[in-house]
Formats: C-alpha cells, sequence, structure tokens
C-alpha cells in the first residue's frame, strides 16, 4: 500500500510500505476521508507545539510514519478479540489512547490503510458523511470543553474565535444547555455562518472591541462563560496571547474561560484579571468513551453540524501535500474545517 513517510522536518515522500496487519484487540482499516491539523503542521515544520518531542524522537528512529488522527475509514480486517465492530463498519477515530497517540506513538491515517485499536474507533450511523466524521476527532475537544464548562440555560456563553474549533464550541454549548451564546471572530462568512448554526449575536472583531461588545451585549456584567479557541504562534499570523487577555476582561467575576488554542510551551495567564475577580481557567474535560461516543450521537442527530464547516476536500492521498498548505493559510482559501484528502469511498463487504 501507499503512505506519507516523514524522512525530516519539511521533508515527507509517499512511498509503498507493508501492507499493516492487525494485533489482537486492533483492527486494520481502509481509510476513506483524513484531514491534517494545524498542530500537525506546525510539528512537521519543526515548530514547538504538543507532541514535539515525541515527533523529534520518531524522527531520530529514521524515516517513519507520522501524523493523520482525524479520519474516516471503514473495517476490512479484525484482530483476535474485537468484539464491538464488524467488517464493513464505518468509524471515525478519538486522538489519543492508552496505546499512545494516534500518527506519534505508531503511524496515522495518512495511508491507504492503517491499524488501530479497537477502542480508538466507533461504529458511525448512517447519517454521518465520510467527511463530517474525519472532523469528529476535532470536535471531541469541544464537546469535551463544553462538559467541563456545564452552561445552564442561564449562562452566557462567548465563543472567540471561527475555526473549526470556534465553531464546535459554539454548538457544544448550546447542546450543553447555555441559554444564550455570542461568537466573536473576524471574517464576514464566519459571522454568517455563526450565525446559521444558532449563535445569538456576533461580534465582527475588525469593527469592533470585543470585550466592550461583549460587555454591552451582557449589560455591563460580562461572560460566565469564554470558550477561547483563537491563541497560537504569532510567528504563525495566529494572536499569540492577545486573545486569552480579551477573554479574562471580558468574563464576569467568578466566571470561567476555557482554554482550547495552544500558544507553545510559554503561554502566560493574565494573572491579576483572573485573580483578582476569582476568574476560573479551565482545560476540556478528559475525553472518555462515553463523551467520544456522546459526539458521535450529536452529530448523528443533527444537533452539532459540522458538513457546513468543510470547504474543501482534495481527491486522492497524492493531495496531501496541497491540503497542507491550504489548512495553513486558511484565511486566503476561505476555509473553516482543514482541507481534507478522500483516500478511497465505503465498498460493499460481503
Amino acid at each position: 500500500m501507499r503512505a506519507w513517510v516523514t524522512h525530516d522536518y519539511g521533508d515527507m515522500r509517499l512511498e509503498d510500505v507493508p501492507d499493516p496487519r492487525p494485533k489482537p484487540g486492533w483492527v486494520r482499516v481502509r481509510i476513506l476521508t483524513a484531514q491534517p491539523s494545524i498542530t500537525e503542521i506546525l510539528l512537521f515544520q519543526g515548530e514547538r507545539s504538543y507532541g514535539h518531542d515525541i515527533i523529534a524522537r520518531r524522527l531520530r528512529e529514521g524515516p517513519v510514519q507520522l501524523f493523520g488522527h482525524e479520519f474516516s475509514a471503514q473495517v476490512v480486517e479484525l484482530g483476535e478479540g474485537v468484539t464491538s465492530l464488524a467488517v464493513g463498519d464505518r468509524v471515525t477515530a478519538r486522538g489519543s489512547h492508552p496505546e499512545g497517540i494516534v500518527g506519534f506513538d505508531y503511524p496515522g491515517a495518512f495511508a491507504e490503510e492503517g491499524v488501530f485499536p479497537e477502542t480508538l474507533l466507533a461504529r458511525l450511523p448512517p447519517s454521518v458523511s465520510d467527511s463530517a466524521a474525519a472532523a469528529i476527532q476535532a470536535l471531541t475537544d469541544c464537546v469535551a470543553a463544553a462538559h467541563a464548562a456545564g452552561p445552564t440555560l442561564e449562562d452566557t456563553s462567548v465563543v472567540i474565535g471561527l475555526g473549526a474549533m470556534g465553531f464546535g464550541c459554539l454548538q457544544a454549548a448550546r447542546a450543553a444547555g447555555a441559554g444564550r451564546t455570542i461568537a466573536v471572530g473576524r471574517r464576514a462568512e464566519a459571522l454568517e455562518l455563526a450565525l446559521q448554526l444558532g449563535a445569538d449575536a456576533v461580534v465582527d472583531a475588525r469593527e469592533q472591541d470585543p470585550v466592550e461588545a461583549v460587555l454591552e451585549l451582557t449589560g455591563g456584567r460580562g461572560a460566565d462563560i469564554v470558550f477561547e479557541c483563537a491563541g497560537g504562534p504569532v510567528s504563525r499570523g495566529l494572536a499569540g496571547n492577545a486573545r486569552m487577555v480579551q477573554a479574562a476582561q471580558m468574563t464576569r467575576p467568578e466566571g470561567q474561560v476555557i482554554g482550547l488554542a495552544f500558544d507553545g510551551d510559554a503561554a502566560v495567564l493574565p494573572y491579576a484579571d483572573f485573580r483578582f475577580r476569582s476568574i476560573r481557567f479551565s482545560f476540556p474535560a478528559i475525553l472518555t468513551r462515553s463523551l467520544f461516543e456522546r459526539t458521535v450521537v450529536l452529530v448523528g442527530t443533527g444537533r452539532i453540524a459540522l458538513d457546513p464547516l468543510i470547504g474543501c476536500t482534495l481527491e486522492g492521498i497524492e493531495a496531501l501535500p496541497e491540503a497542507f498548505a491550504m489548512t495553513l493559510d486558511k484565511g486566503r482559501h476561505g476555509l473553516v474545517n482543514p482541507a481534507q484528502i478522500r483516500i478511497s469511498t465505503p465498498e460493499e463487504i460481503a
């Protein structure tokens, strides 16, 4: 089979590799659709981000299959002892597992086939497209963030940043019970989509100061919950720590900020704002099996919509470098979700 093999930072090649075989408790799958994450692209280029030390270690071992933890697939072979899946099932995956991180500790989905632990995967209902299923892994963090926040009907939730994570948090907060949602973004088309997906109000950060706008929308009280989804390395054109500062300033006393963005090892909280107004800072909850399965149900029942976020699906495994380039510059290409690659389509398996 063919797979993308990483030889060094910035050097990935499409090569013939041995067909994978499942060990006990694992399954072999045909990859249907896959997408890169921004984190994977930055790591591939040598940036320090989550998992940098793992990638550095793997590269020292020699050419290796890396990355590809966001995907949909079809089961083609069961390892010994697998009981929850059947050959022919379409599946999606969560990103990490006791066996390690997909695409980091063992090969991911930038290949025609792969082998994965049974417990990493969940069966997809027919209502979920292959493209939407490839975006579920990222959505699990958003559902876990909403679970950590625990919104109620009396709460106003604000989402800063309208990328895939921001839209996921917007919808997950509503599904979890938030009474009011406000979306903060910088692109007209993203703000319009936020309204279509259920935001009660939007703030155009190009035209308004987000902090002043949120305070005005909440009668000066501030938001109960803020999901910060816009930070990231300034070297890559992202907001660095600026959005975290804004998140703290627009949160009411004793409110909470949920951090989803990743600004490397040097991220700094605006301590005074958090300390003197008793604002709580949290990360998404630990992703349990039940939260993973709940995420699939939310998509399958239409309570969270992913297909409207998917703006580009390229054909063929050969298109991965183009998907990397488009995902790294989503604004120029008008993308919300990463660019996807369609590697194969489901088949009837007797």
